[in-house]
């Protein structure tokens, strides 16, 4: 064998050790031109996998080209500071080769620093949070321990692999990693896993010397926990303004049921029932005798409920002329008759917005006007009277009545339909003389009202409240207050004894004492003297001239007409609300 092709068969030799070597070598002219480089090189420098012989190292790795320059001009062995490429740790030593001054060649020893590495390679995994790293072109590098547990994978299957894959894999719904090389700025995002898990991850991009992406690290946390702690912690939360809110109505409603005087079980029943229906919009019916408090009692719903800081509006159904009654309640527009407001005039529904609107005595309403009232109970609509404009009405309705819906159903005088609309929940309060245990605590309550109203301090015997006790009432609670009011201001004594108390009361009935040795036996007079009687008692107790009339069995025009010939003054006698 010739010495030549023996040089040649040892070339190759050494080619194949430098090959399988397990270190990386890369020999580069002066000029810093690519000579040779081995497998193990490109491995552990990836940006040399992509550079051909000849090429030169500035272009390729500029921090080491001047590092390597600096070394052949002192012509000596260094070593280059650690560096990290893709997280491997390197040593890289530059050895000149100074064959002449004029043949100066360079050899870069690469090696993997096994400590630094396996150190960093614990930092990793010793995370809390996962970690992620992608090259330039979004492919996995490197996951840590935690990454792994978040995600339910290992790491072998998915290193290598490109985030695009990892997304249509359905691995994860969106990429973070893919959006930071998209924008070159720092991300964002929650993404979903397949797994069912949420996570919040944020990806760094690392930028090489010639200002491009080497690396996208991306942080990872679970927060499906967190999201299930906070919504626990808003149920809770909600738990509690609930709770308050409870408290606050508990409170509300013990501070007016202070006001009210109630000893009986009958009252105490309707009481609870009262303050039940106050926490919903439900439609009440209050029915009851005149002078019971149904008045009082809508007040007291009202102001136990959710609407108490709306308007509370009270509509005497038998006190408005049946001509004007649809006006009032549900408003006219401009020219709808002779006399409107050029403006037009809202009605009682609209003024009630937000709050309660009390219909008292609604079985006085006209059939006319009850079908307009079925139609708002059941669609929360008007429409004024002249007008064609829908309108929406957030009002609660309350109704009261001492009339018999039921027997004004049977004999056509009120419609089924909305009786039973009324009806939803109905509420019956008794009169006084069904529960007699509510008076001698109402004589005290009006006792001491009226003392401070006119400066006196009148008490009242027990004989007279025993007496009290056992009168009937028929203007119930009305005339119970008209007549402590009228012992305070009248009473001659103090205290207050039987002999003070009107001879009606005396006697324990209802009756109207005709003095029949006053003008004789003159029956003319007699009668006289007893219809004024009769109509003065049942203003009083009704209010209402067409109530009273109705109740007499008169007309109203005639009682109109009997009140003015006996000199009967109406305001002067129904100045007291229900």
């Amino acid at each position: 064998m010739s010495s030549q092709s023996r040089n040649k068969e040892v070339e190759k030799i050494i080619q194949c050790i430098i090959e399988h070597l397990s270190i990386g070598l890369v020999f580069l002219d002066f000029q810093g031109k690519i000579l040779f480089m081995n497998q193990k090189a490109r491995d552990l420098l990836p940006d040399l996998a992509q550079a051909s012989i000849g090429a030169s190292l500035k272009k390729v790795l500029p921090s080491l080209a001047s590092k390597l320059f600096d070394c052949l001009q002192k012509e000596q062995a260094s070593f280059l500071e650690t560096s990290h490429e893709h997280f491997c740790a390197l040593t890289i030593k530059v050895v000149p080769l100074v064959i002449n001054k004029d043949k100066k060649y360079a050899m870069c020893i690469i090696q993997e620093n096994r400590k630094l590495l396996k150190e960093l390679d614990a930092i990793i995994d010793s995370s809390y949070d996962g970690l992620w790293i992608c090259d330039k072109e979004g492919r996995v590098i490197r996951i840590n321990r935690a990454s792994e547990k978040i995600n339910d994978i290992k790491a072998h299957e998915v290193i290598g692999k490109k985030m695009q894959e990892l997304v249509s894999q359905g691995l994860i719904d969106r990429s973070v990693t893919l959006e930071v090389l998209k924008t070159r700025t720092s991300a964002t995002m929650i993404q979903r896993l397949r797994n069912g898990k949420q996570i919040l991850v944020t990806g760094t991009p690392i930028f090489d010397d010639r200002g491009e992406i080497k690396l996208v690290v991306v942080n990872e946390r679970d927060i499906t926990e967190l999201n299930r702690l906070r919504a626990e912690l808003e149920q809770s939360r909600a738990l509690a303004r609930t709770y308050r809110s409870e408290i606050r109505n508990l409170h509300l409603q013990e501070a007016l049921l202070d006001e009210v005087v109630v000893r009986s079980e009958s009252m105490q029943q309707v009481l609870s029932t009262a303050m039940k229906v106050a926490r919903v919009d439900s439609v009440v019916l209050i029915q009851g005798e005149s002078g019971v408090g149904k008045t009082f009692l809508a007040k007291l719903i009202h102001r136990a409920s959710k609407r108490r800081n709306g308007p509370f509006i009270r509509v005497d159904c038998g006190a408005i002329p049946e001509s004007l009654i649809e006006s009032e309640l549900f408003g006219y527009e401009d020219g709808a008759f002779t006399g409107a407001r050029a403006k037009g005039k809202p009605g009682q529904f609209e003024l009630a917005e937000g709050g309660t609107l009390f219909l008292d005595e609604v079985g006085d309403l006209p059939l006319k006007v009850q079908v307009k009232l079925l139609r708002f109970l059941e669609e929360n609509e008007l429409i004024r009277i002249g007008g064609t404009r829908t309108r929406k009405i957030d009002v609660r309705v309350i109704a009261a009545t001492q009339r018999n819906l039921e027997e004004m159903v049977k004999k056509g005088l009120f419609r089924k339909d909305l009786f039973f609309r009324l009806s939803v929940v109905p509420i019956k309060i008794p009169p006084l003389r069904e529960r007699r245990d509510d008076i001698p605590s109402l004589i005290h309550f009006f006792l001491k009202k009226f003392n401070q109203k006119y400066s006196a301090n009148k008490v009242i015997s027990s004989r007279a409240i025993d007496c009290l006790c056992s009168y009937p009432f028929p203007g119930n609670i009305r005339e119970l207050s008209n007549l402590v009011e009228q012992l305070v201001v009248l009473a001659p004594g103090n205290p207050v004894d039987v002999e003070d108390l009107p001879i009606q009361v005396r006697k324990g009935t209802f009756e109207i004492n005709i003095d029949m040795e006053e003008n004789g036996w003159n029956l003319r007079k007699a009668v006289e003297r007893l219809e004024k009687r009769m109509i003065i008692r049942a203003l009083k107790t009704f209010r209402s001239q067409r109530k009273a009339a109705s109740r007499l069995g008169v007309n109203q025009s005639t009682l109109c007409r009997k009140a003015k010939k006996y000199h009967i003054t109406f305001d002067a006698i129904t100045h007291h609300d229900d």
